[in-house]
């Protein structure tokens, strides 16, 4: 028997029709990860989730959000990565020769026609996810976020690898703090993709003022950030976290409607001088608080250890989780 390929580039296929869906699964599951939207706004929060997904299949007509609304959504998107994603538009008999410039225009990479062949599909996928890899494999090399000029993600893990080696090497505190836009999301859709990127680079810009030059400041996420902290135990971590709200607080965005003001939530998390922990485990304490404090209705910061009581959201049942079951 072979083994399962580790790695499974991921694809997303946004239709209303169950048909198309669950074809599109079949066809493709075996080399893919297949994640499946009945609608463009349930794709776009998939979207917003997972940072993995390489290549897009969408319909054109489906309710909440159609396929137009999600390529445009995609294509205004403040994260580079969401917005250079290939965009593969599933056309029907039905749709005219003119509808279909209008979304190239919009910024389709390609069509393909329903109903499909598998091998059109296939081709398609094996095509763009090699692309989309590519891109990201670039990306990576470069090291800097192209928006904000922090590190990226993959630039973060190295240098904060060695820095937490250091401060373990001699026992030293090191921390870590993982910051959010608090309703980003919100300001993107109702202000547009240009206010969306001076929210971003402006945050980015706050965060370098405050850090000293020991400090490694990312942008992990569309409106994440994070900082490493050297030599700088709880309470100090605490401190920095109050002089970035400070800082922040003071932005006024004029978006041309109305003027507003932007906050965020953290998570944080420190080091175990006893030698017990890694860089990899301090990272996921604090990305563990920061998602308890983005859920949390009474508490803006969170560190990692610290107990509060969490209201748990409503879930939402998805197809994909009932095929999971």
């Amino acid at each position: 028997m072979s083994e399962e390929p580790a790695n499974k580039p991921e694809i997303l296929v946004v239709d209303d029709s169950k048909v198309i869906r669950l074809a599109a699964r079949k066809m493709l599951g075996s080399d893919y990860e297949i994640h499946l939207a009945e609608d463009g706004l349930i794709g776009w929060e998939m979207l917003q989730q997972n940072s993995n997904i390489s290549v897009v299949f969408s319909d054109l007509i489906m309710p909440n959000l159609d396929g137009m609304e999600l390529l445009e959504n995609i294509r205004n998107s403040g994260d580079d990565h969401i917005a250079n994603l290939p965009v593969i538009i599933m056309t029907g008999h039905d749709d005219s020769e003119a509808g279909k410039q209008k979304v190239f225009d919009a910024g389709a990479t390609d069509f393909i026609s329903k109903p499909f062949e598998s091998i059109d599909l296939v081709s398609r996928a094996n095509s763009y996810a090699r692309l989309s890899r590519k891109v990201v494999e670039l990306e990576k090399k470069t090291g800097y976020d192209k928006l904000t000029g922090l590190y990226n993600a993959n630039l973060l893990e190295e240098q904060g690898a060695k820095a937490f080696s250091f401060a373990d090497r001699h026992k030293l505190h090191i921390s870590a703090a993982y910051f959010e836009i608090k309703d980003f999301q919100e300001f993107f859709l109702n202000y547009g993709k240009n206010v969306a990127q001076h929210i971003i680079v402006a945050v980015g810009k706050r965060l370098q003022d405050v850090m000293r030059e020991e400090d490694i400041a990312a942008r992990l996420g569309v409106a994440k950030y994070a900082l490493i902290l050297p030599m700088t135990n709880r309470h100090k971590t605490e401190l920095v976290i109050g002089r970035v709200r400070e800082s922040i607080n003071k932005l006024v965005f004029d978006t041309g409607k109305e003027k507003i003001r932007v906050n965020f939530v953290a998570g944080y998390a420190t080091s175990d001088l006893n030698g017990d922990s890694s860089f990899v485990e301090m990272t996921e304490q604090a990305e563990d608080a920061l998602q308890r404090a983005i859920v949390s209705t009474t508490e803006s910061v969170i560190y990692f250890d610290d107990d509060v009581e969490i209201d748990e959201p409503e879930v939402v049942i998805t197809e994909q989780d009932v095929q999971q079951a």
